[in-house]
């Protein structure tokens, strides 16, 4: 006789087994799905650090500038691809909601876990290959850089969530959702420092919440980085806090049409 199991335990199976499938559907059937995780960040590197490096010189605000680029870029590229991947997710895992024990909002976590820990291997895979060329990779304070980080990816999970809501209930709207991230690869500082955007424009941008979590992941890692004024960790948690409950609640309406429309 099977025993019986409390809510709490089907639902870490259930994310388990979420988790599987998605690692499966990433990596089986696609060789180059974990490996193009890795160039990406590469290339993005090796081609800003040569660019960079004949316009503005080998560092930047008096650090090496691929460390400088990469301790933002990829931050950034994991609360990109978070946002991204949960805004298909429900379209994708349709087929699951046939299972009563299987909600839209697992799949959304499963997601999350997964894309956290390929961009972690990743990035490890990346310090390691920079001290070993040389670089100094070392963390200042590595306790408060890692609860930013978990800050970011929790900003990034509401915000992929309003983003699936939103193209579920707007199909159109996916495309320009996705290009939002584009103008914010420039103005969130991933390139150059907060200090170097225009001045004039900076009470405007500093309303960006990724433009506070770079330069607060920074400030985390290099012993002489000073933010620039305006930024704000609780900015960060409040926007965070809004989002989660804004995202939260109208998932709390709509879960039933994300599991029994087309568009889901």
């Amino acid at each position: 006789m099977l025993k019986p199991r409390s809510p709490l335990q089907i639902k870490k199976s259930v994310i388990f087994a979420l988790v599987l499938r998605e690692a499966r559907s990433r990596f089986g059937d696609r060789r180059m799905g974990a490996t193009w995780t890795l160039i990406e960040p590469i290339c993005h590197l090796l081609i800003l650090s040569v660019l960079f490096s004949l316009i503005r010189g080998r560092t930047v605000a008096g650090i090496d500038f691929p460390v400088f680029v990469l301790v933002g870029l990829a931050p950034f590229l994991l609360f990109r691809n978070i946002a991204m991947r949960l805004m298909n997710s429900p379209k994708e895992n349709r087929a699951l909601f046939a299972y009563k024990q299987i909600k839209p909002l697992d799949t959304f976590v499963a997601r999350v876990l997964v894309e956290f820990c390929i961009s972690a291997s990743a990035y490890a895979i990346l310090v390691f290959g920079f001290a070993w060329y040389g670089f100094d990779m070392s963390i200042k304070s590595p306790i408060e850089w890692m609860l930013t980080i978990l800050l970011g990816v929790l900003f990034s999970f509401g915000l992929g969530m309003l983003f699936s809501l939103i193209a579920h209930a707007m199909p159109s709207s996916n495309l320009f959702l996705r290009m939002m991230f584009f103008p914010l690869y420039f103005i969130s500082g991933v390139l150059i420092p907060a200090a170097y955007l225009p001045q004039a424009m900076l009470p405007l941008l500093l309303l960006n919440p990724f433009l506070h979590l770079l330069e607060l992941i920074r400030a985390e890692i290099f012993p002489h980085y000073v933010p620039v004024d305006g930024v704000s960790l609780h900015y960060v948690i409040a926007f965070t806090l809004v989002l989660l409950f804004v995202s939260l609640g109208t998932y709390r309406v709509r879960r039933l049409h994300l599991i029994s429309t087309k568009n889901g």
